[in-house]
């Protein structure tokens, strides 16, 4: 045994004890800075409190900072009590002073004469903030392991105005589906925020996604991240859903019209007197250069914006996000849930910007799309385009079986709200959604034509059929139809002819006859290529349908079939003709003759050899058939001929093959 000081200290001959354990027996000093952190318990602390030097206790405590909130919790209580005998003189000092002109001179001449005062007093205002986040942390914590699930309120979203898509029934643009998913890793570790930027830490708990956490953090310390709010805000990741931002993303207080300020629950209603600016400002009077402590490593370089938002600001922000969504990830939903969220916190100017992504997103999500090929749709490119086109890309996907619910459930709703924008805007047009409709049928293939007639059959209830407007049916089919340049689609066209209204006109043979040659007349004339108009659109011939009364338009409808039928015909013996031919040809005996030459000539050619007696009379009969046996009222292809003529003409023709039956035939024609 040896005596060292005023202890026994046994000193073992195996070394058992080092020379640091013997000198950390004669200096508790010496055996806490032997310590590393993750060595620090309790019960170190607890003889770190041994120690009689104040200042040297509490500037231990102020350089440790640990991970393990118990051990940290105690270390911070250690150093916060070890300041209170400081505060309770510096408040005697106030009180004796007389005026508050005087306190500051007091305190200062303290100070001055004590400086462990103030170096204690500053100590402790960093003991205490410290003391703030280790219970935020804690309270962090709680939601680090915890479950997040996605879950939208539909009922929070206000109905836009004019909203096409309000008939109750669900789409999958506005279903919302629960999702859970778990989060990862501690997204900060205590150390790290007992030290960093409250900022930074904000950010970083903000990309992460863990937003109950970052919520926790605005409401305890909303005082020192309001200025530096829409820096956190920007690291929200862009796919986001809003209602998992409650309270996150800026909301507006109706009663100044002016941004709402961020809800706030501090830890301590009543700052320390350590905390109070005017201390501070004491402090560093008496100590210019304060000792540094460990903190606020990393820091995010921002202007403050103390100033709350006008009601047209927060609208831009909204709009700004809005836009950066759709440009970062393409997702149309994100974007209108954002805008919906915005609306139902009272934001205001968001309904038509609602109103847009509400069709995109009708266009994006609902309408049907290609297996191996998804587009990229942006706000730009909506609005660049017209509703033509507009009206083309919902149904460019589209097949004959699902035409008609496309444009009932996609097209018809876009186009009454643009109806409904154009009242709006002071200028009605209730004929708008015809006139598009119109224009997409008249630019569509015959088979989609087809299907588009299909189903608006007059048998069919008005409120089901696409076209509601017998005579606008009529109109359209026939500006199809004649403006079309196919020459194979015969049963298809045939299809969209018997889908056409059938009335029943009582009009006088001759006033019929006149209205006939004069409408079939015009329209030669009309659809006949000409210098300054090659060739007659469907978009043409429908402005030359459009006035005719519903009698012309019957027997348009009867000449119609004529044609259709001798459409066939010269197609069945390889000399087709598109539709408006027989209009072109209707007055013209020469056009009529030549087709009539190519018939009977290329029936018996190499490509188109006819086998027996049965051939060759079938194909005069169809001859014959097209002149109206006789009758120039029947509008056939060779109306303009005689069956004399014809007769020669396909004998003609059979005599150029050299076909054995050419004899027997000639006799049988003039016979």
């Amino acid at each position: 045994m040896m005596r060292i000081g005023n202890q026994n200290v046994e000193v073992l001959t195996s070394s058992l004890l080092t020379t640091t354990t013997v000198m950390a027996l004669l200096h508790p000093t010496l055996a806490w800075t032997t310590l590393a952190n993750d060595q620090l318990s309790e019960e170190s602390i607890h003889d770190l409190s041994e120690v009689h030097d104040d200042v040297w206790v509490v500037s231990a405590c102020v350089d440790r900072i640990l991970d393990d909130t118990t051990t940290q919790r105690a270390l911070l209580t250690l150093g916060i009590s070890r300041t209170d005998r400081v505060i309770e003189k510096c408040k005697d000092i106030i009180v004796l002073s007389q005026t508050e002109d005087l306190e500051q001179d007091c305190l200062l001449s303290h100070f001055g004469t004590s400086r462990t005062d103030a170096l204690l007093c500053y100590l402790r205002s960093v003991l205490l903030e410290r003391l703030d986040r280790l219970n935020t942390y804690i309270e962090m914590e709680e939601e680090f392991s915890k479950k997040v699930e996605i879950n939208v309120d539909t009922n929070e979203i206000e109905e836009w105005e004019d909203d096409p898509w309000a008939d109750g029934n669900p789409s999958s643009s506005s279903k919302s589906t629960p999702q859970t998913k778990s989060t990862g890793p501690k997204p900060l570790i205590l150390s790290d925020f007992l030290q960093n930027d409250l900022l930074w830490s904000a950010c970083e708990l903000a990309s992460l996604e863990a937003l109950d956490a970052l919520r926790i953090l605005i409401r305890r310390h909303s005082v020192v991240l309001w200025p530096s709010r829409f820096e956190f805000q920007e690291c929200i990741p862009e796919h986001i859903h809003p209602s998992l931002c409650q309270g996150l993303f800026p909301s507006i207080d109706i009663s100044t019209n002016e941004e709402a300020g961020m809800p706030s629950e501090p830890w301590r209603k009543e700052q320390d007197f350590s905390e109070l600016s005017k201390t501070q400002a004491v402090i560093r009077k008496a100590i210019p250069v304060l000792p540094p402590v460990v903190g606020h490593d990393k820091l995010i370089d921002h202007t403050p914006i103390l100033q709350k938002l006008t009601a047209e600001q927060l609208s831009t922000w909204y709009k700004t996000r809005t836009r950066l969504v759709i440009s970062a990830t393409g997702l149309v939903d994100i974007a209108l849930a954002i805008v919906q969220h915005g609306a139902s916190q009272g934001i205001p100017f968001l309904d038509e910007l609602g109103e847009e992504l509400s069709l995109l997103s009708r266009l994006v999500y609902d309408a049907p799309q290609a297996q191996d090929y998804q587009e990229d749709w942006t706000l730009a490119r909506w609005y660049s385009m017209d509703p033509i086109a507009v009206v083309r890309a919902y149904l460019s996907h589209s097949t004959p079986e699902t035409l008609a619910s496309d444009i009932s459930h996609l097209v018809m709703p876009y186009l009454y709200v643009l109806e409904a924008r154009a009242e709006r805007n002071g200028a009605p047009d209730p004929l708008l959604p015809t006139h598009i409709l119109h224009e997409y049928i008249l630019t569509s293939p015959l088979n989609m034509v087809a299907a588009v007639f299909e189903n608006s059959k007059p048998t069919l209830p008005l409120a089901h059929r696409t076209l509601k407007s017998d005579e606008d049916m009529v109109r359209v089919a026939l500006a199809c139809l004649y403006g079309s340049d196919s020459l194979t689609e015969w049963d298809t066209m045939s299809s969209i002819f018997e889908c056409l209204p059938v009335w029943d006109v009582n009009q006088s043979e001759d006033g019929d006859e006149d209205t006939a040659d004069t409408t079939v007349a015009s329209l030669g004339a009309f659809v006949t290529p000409s210098t300054n108009q090659p060739q007659c659109t469907p978009q043409d011939l429908l402005l030359f349908f459009q006035p005719l009364p519903f009698t012309s338009l019957s027997r348009a409808l009867d000449i119609l079939d004529v044609h259709l039928e001798s459409g066939e015909i010269l197609s069945r013996w390889s000399v087709p003709a598109p539709l408006r031919w027989f209009l072109q040809s209707s007055g013209d005996v020469n056009q009529q003759r030549a087709w009539a030459n190519r018939m009977a000539r290329r029936a018996g050619g190499k490509n188109d050899k006819l086998v027996g007696m049965d051939d060759w009379e079938w194909l005069l009969n169809d001859m014959l058939k097209l002149t109206g046996n006789g009758d120039p009222n029947a509008r056939g292809a060779f109306c303009l001929l005689s069956n004399e003529e014809v007769n020669n003409i396909f004998l003609t023709g059979l005599l150029s093959t050299g076909s054995e039956f050419a004899s027997l035939m000639s006799v049988l024609i003039y016979a």
